[in-house]
């Protein structure tokens, strides 16, 4: 049997949630030419030619063509025949309870096929083959045409709720078939679910609107399925999914968009997990980081949209829900936080107190460390420099400050170790949270992470060898040195965290940096050809053979040595830059900063040259170059601030939240609970904790009270002043040492909530433009749900006068069948009669 193109094996567009519902379920049963041979009976020959039909495998003149052509045998072979043969073969089945109108309807055959077979062997749709289907079955899964669907519907219309050996109704399968060319019919989905089939579930459990949402139906579709049966919007199949997500498992599709809106406005709950189901978030971003075609707009704008209505239904704001925003490609990523909703959330969520209270603990003991960090490593330098003098060394531990100084040392050292442990445990107790939620490997890959654990390792490093006091001097000094940028950087990655002004700041260094990579190279090409020529000229000259030493060079005579020395501190030192390799090159690089000398390049044996091309290098180097650079940086900068700035705040407090969530509020409590053998504690509502918030509402109400005269307004002087000098700078103070604990929540929020970032005028403008338009389509959307709803209910009551109709109809025929019957016996009575007289 010849297969239209969208069926046969599992194609990449076809969804992962639901087998497909073609004839390979089953086999083949023809080859799709007509392999009749002049010893087949004859009344086989209507089954041969009606399985060798086929449909078309495009919608163009030619396939069009030819698929009708392939159904002239069976025309000419019925209009050969009586209707008593007709009906013989109409009622002929094969090993597997097929009959030629099963064959037919597979082929999206023409609606005359259909009505001869029908108007012959109207009892033959009756008939299921061996697995349960009808041939409204077959038409249905293959794509028929409406009018053969509705047909073969009201001559048997039971068959609209008649299910197979799955528990599959007539629209199962037309809802779930890869055909677009009919299956997007709400008339045909009206005319199939009209009768109860909507709330039919197959073995599965999945409900006709699983599979319209699965394989992308249009908008009208959903309509009709949720106005015949509601709750199939929440209903769960046997993997505890929502039809929501089917959508988003397939959200590239056309209609996705509107189905998730669809949905969502049936019922808002949709967008967080339902009966212990997946996220439908986290089911986005899966399907996004595999399935979508960024090279195809269609396909990204149409996840954008899902995304888009999903984060408009305000879902909960759970550990995995802010793990499910991680998990989104960067492109949905970046979309995701700079919305209200998410932003909203966030800000929330950094005002709570546990997370302050984790924000100033890191502040408190990055200082700490940093402090400690600073002294420890100080005293150990200056110990290790003693080392050498045993007499100086001797007389300080001699000293009365012996002890003091061993005290000192032992709280730096401690300070050190304290800290490096608690984001020891910071991180153990975050990366075990994350575990349990299934989301190590977005622990893994941030670059925070790594930053963390290489800033715990420096700093218990460090603090053990100034605790041993071992190691070589200049390697110690050498790498404090550099430990020292470290902690430098942690301390900038928190503040970027914390203000958007930072994140503004460290994504611009970020940002310049990776746009000056062919300025830094070429750069660096110039400074090294002109050091190069400059060398090269003065080498051999009396210039440089009276050069004196430099003072980068061990000079072994000690009264040289000194006297070199003595000249560098008065500023009486004046070396040759043009006679060494690297004092060259340094030169040039000082004269880039400002530092220039332009006597250095008059010289008698080497001419007018090196002043050209000294000239030659001021405009090319410090005037043309600097300007360029300039224009780089400022442009850059100007990109990162006007349009990248919120979205990397955002996504590092994202990272944060996320971590600090799963801490307070993940599972893994209650798993932990659980591995230990102990009872799983009921859940409770926890309540928003607003210690304090009155009573500050209170305060700022007297302080800023500008309606009072009279007698009031001297009552509350008084009031004011000891709010202000005694009542505020307490509580202020008591909730830092606490860590924030003690503070209200407005004094939460004003430190660590951040607003979007500025818009330029021109940005706001196109912003109030997308508003403007975004709420007409909201609208136009409203407008439009309300037609199809009334559409669809005078659909509905069409249908049903048509079914009642076509009832009084299939009644009317049956008697006139049975007319027709009888008195064709009693004309072959008479016949009879006549013959044997």
């Amino acid at each position: 049997m010849p297969r239209r193109k969208d069926q046969g094996s599992r194609s990449k567009d076809q969804p992962s949630v639901q087998d497909s519902y073609t004839n390979d379920d089953y086999g083949d049963y023809t080859q799709g030419e007509d392999t009749a041979t002049n010893t087949l009976p004859d009344h086989l020959y209507l089954m041969q030619y009606c399985s060798a039909a086929f449909s078309p495998v495009d919608d163009s003149e030619d396939a069009l063509a030819s698929a009708a052509a392939s159904w002239d045998p069976v025309r000419d072979w019925l209009h050969g025949h009586s209707v008593e043969e007709i009906r013989d073969a109409a009622e002929m089945r094969d090993d597997v309870g097929k009959t030629a109108l099963h064959f037919a309807c597979q082929n999206i055959p023409p609606i005359d096929i259909i009505d001869a077979f029908l108007g012959i062997a109207p009892e033959i749709v009756q008939w299921p083959d061996s697995f349960g289907w009808l041939p409204i079955h077959y038409a249905c899964a293959y794509d028929a045409e409406p009018a053969v669907i509705k047909n073969l519907a009201d001559t048997f219309p039971e068959s609209k709720t008649t299910v197979d050996r799955k528990g599959r109704t007539p629209l199962h399968f037309f809802l779930g078939t890869l055909g677009t060319r009919n299956s997007n019919s709400a008339e045909v989905t009206l005319l199939l679910s009209n009768t109860g089939a909507a709330a039919y579930p197959t073995d599965e459990g999945l409900l006709p609107l699983h599979l319209a949402c699965a394989y992308g139906r249009a908008e009208e579709t959903l309509y009709v399925l949720l106005n015949e049966f509601p709750e199939a919007a929440i209903t769960l199949d046997n993997k505890l999914r929502t039809p929501l997500h089917f959508v988003l498992s397939n959200a590239n599709r056309k209609h996705s968009p509107g189905a998730v809106r669809v949905l969502l406005s049936q019922e808002k709950g949709l967008a967080n997990s339902v009966g212990g189901g997946p996220l439908p978030l986290l089911v986005l971003a899966q399907f996004a980081k595999a399935g979508v075609n960024r090279s195809n707009p269609e396909e990204e704008d149409a996840v954008l949209g899902c995304l888009k209505q999903l984060l408009a239904a305000d879902p909960k704001p759970t550990p995995r829900f802010f793990s499910a925003l991680q998990r989104l490609p960067v492109f949905l990523r970046d979309k995701a936080v700079v919305t209200t909703s998410v932003q909203e959330m966030l800000n929330d969520k950094i005002a709570e107190r546990f997370t302050t209270s984790i924000l100033i603990l890191d502040l408190y003991l990055q200082f700490v460390v940093l402090v400690a960090y600073v002294f420890g490593v100080t005293e150990s330098q200056r110990l290790r420099s003693l080392s050498g003098n045993p007499e100086e060394v001797g007389f300080w531990y001699s000293s009365p400050l012996h002890e003091y100084s061993e005290l000192f040392r032992w709280l730096v050292i401690g300070g050190m170790y304290v800290g490096a442990l608690y984001f020891i445990m910071r991180e153990i107790l975050q990366s075990v949270s994350l575990a349990f939620m299934g989301a190590l490997n977005i622990y893994i890959s941030d670059p925070s992470t790594w930053l963390n654990a290489v800033y715990i390792f420096v700093v218990l490093a460090w603090a053990t060898l100034v605790l041993l006091g071992v190691g070589d001097f200049t390697p110690f000094v050498y790498g404090t040195s550099l430990s020292v940028f470290l902690l430098i950087v942690k301390l900038l990655a928190y503040l970027r965290n914390v203000y958007i002004d930072f994140a503004i700041f460290s994504g611009g260094v970020l940002h310049v940096l990776g746009r000056l990579k062919a300025f830094i190279f070429c750069l660096i090409i110039f400074l090294v050809a002109f050091s190069r020529f400059f060398y090269t000229v003065f080498q051999e000259t009396q210039y440089c053979k009276d050069a004196p030493p430099l003072y980068y060079n061990y000079i072994e005579d000690d009264a040289e040595r000194h006297a070199l020395v003595h000249e560098i501190q008065c500023d009486a030192y004046d070396p040759s830059p043009w006679c060494d390799h690297r004092r060259s090159f340094l030169t040039l690089f000082t004269m880039l900063l400002g530092e220039v000398d332009e006597s250095k390049f008059f010289d008698d044996e080497v001419g007018p040259l090196a002043v050209v091309m000294f000239t030659l290098f001021m405009f090319l180097m410090v005037i043309l170059l600097a300007n360029v650079l300039i224009a780089i940086v400022t442009d850059s900068y100007k990109v990162i601030q006007d349009q990248r700035a919120a979205i990397v705040f955002w996504n590092n407090r994202l990272d944060f939240i996320a971590q600090m969530d799963a801490v307070a509020n993940g599972p893994w409590k209650r798993k932990i609970r659980k591995m230990i053998g102990l009872r799983h504690k009921k859940k409770e509502t926890k309540k928003e904790v607003t210690y304090g918030a009155t009573s500050w509402g209170w305060m700022m109400d007297v302080l800023f009270e500008d309606e009072l005269d009279g007698v009031y307004y001297y009552i509350y002087i008084p009031i004011r002043l000891v709010l202000i000098f005694f009542v505020i700078p307490f509580w202020f103070l008591a909730g830092a040492m606490t860590f924030g604990i003690l503070w209200p929540p407005q004094i939460r929020r004003l430190f660590f909530t951040s607003n979007v970032s500025k818009m330029t005028e021109a940005d706001r403008e196109d912003a109030l433009r997308k508003t403007q338009i975004e709420s007409l389509h909201g609208q136009i959307d409203e407008l439009r749900d309300e037609v199809l709803q009334e559409l669809a209910k005078e659909r509905s009551q069409i249908v049903q006068l048509r079914s009642s109709v076509a009832e009084r109809k299939m009644e009317i025929n049956n008697e006139l069948k049975h007319i027709k019957r009888t008195v064709t016996m009693l004309f072959e009575q008479q016949a009879d009669a006549v013959y044997m007289t």
